[in-house]
């Protein structure tokens, strides 16, 4: 195969990797805030978790990738599990705190209104908990991307005791260069590693531009609870209403 092509596919194959897991940690991580914020005991223990796991290094996890992956499931796949748990141990910790804060802020009156209309889990998570988790999901992209291909040498090709393990990736492609010296290849699978981060970084930053212009929450307006009279909202309301310029009569001035 030729030279450059197979760095192009590698390359691809980790960022898309790393970009499939991100998404994957993102949506398991939906679902364990929403469990946080519901549970204390759950909390409690998501948070311990989070932060312990979040100091330790990526190679400490080579025992269980070892027992679970490589040596249950083996093969091939066993291999590319292993890989993946990996980079997912790399990225998942600042997005999962991300959206576990961003649950936690959810604003009363916002819950008060799903329970008025009567929402399930899947419809609170739709309309009111991932749309307000966007923003923190979006400022956290960066420093996991960082995280996931700053470790993906590590997570494509790693050894545990006098065995190699490798899965198709940059990170394997440069060590079989590294080994034969082919310092060429080695710096020409460098630049397009470079060109292939700093597309996806361009692509992270304009999502990230609209996500937080569509999703970020802007607004003084009180929401009532229906069913029942709240005297301190209601004069509440009615004292920011009557100061809102939109609710002012127009002046229409009359010729001489």
């Amino acid at each position: 195969m030729i030279p450059l092509l197979l760095m192009f596919l590698a390359v691809l194959a980790t960022a898309g990797r790393v970009l499939g897991l991100m998404l994957a940690s993102v949506v398991v991580g939906w679902f364990l805030g929403y469990q946080a914020v519901k549970s204390k005991a759950f909390e409690n223990v998501f948070i311990a978790a989070i932060e312990v796991f979040e100091s330790v290094p990526v190679i400490s996890f080579f025992p269980i990738v070892l027992a679970l992956f490589v040596l249950g499931v083996g093969g091939p796949l066993g291999v590319e599990l292993a890989a993946d748990f990996l980079v997912f141990t790399a990225v998942v910790w600042n997005i999962w705190m991300g959206e576990y804060q961003a649950f936690k802020t959810v604003p009363r009156e916002m819950l008060e209104v799903s329970q008025n209309f009567r929402f399930g889990l899947l419809d609170r998570l739709r309309y009111i908990y991932i749309p307000f988790s966007v923003p923190r999901i979006s400022a956290n992209l960066f420093p996991s991307v960082s995280d996931g291909f700053f470790y993906i040498t590590v997570s494509e090709v790693f050894a545990v005791g006098i065995h190699t393990y490798r899965t198709f990736g940059v990170g394997t492609l440069l060590d079989t260069y590294i080994s034969q010296a082919l310092w060429t290849y080695v710096l020409e699978t460098f630049i397009v590693l470079g060109i292939v981060i700093v597309l996806v970084i361009i692509g992270l930053r304009e999502f990230s531009k609209r996500a937080v212009a569509k999703y970020t929450l802007d607004t003084d307006m009180p929401i009532v609870r229906r069913g029942r009279l709240n005297v301190r909202e209601s004069i509440r309301f009615t004292a920011m209403a009557s100061v809102n310029p939109l609710n002012r009569p127009c002046k229409i001035q009359h010729g001489p």
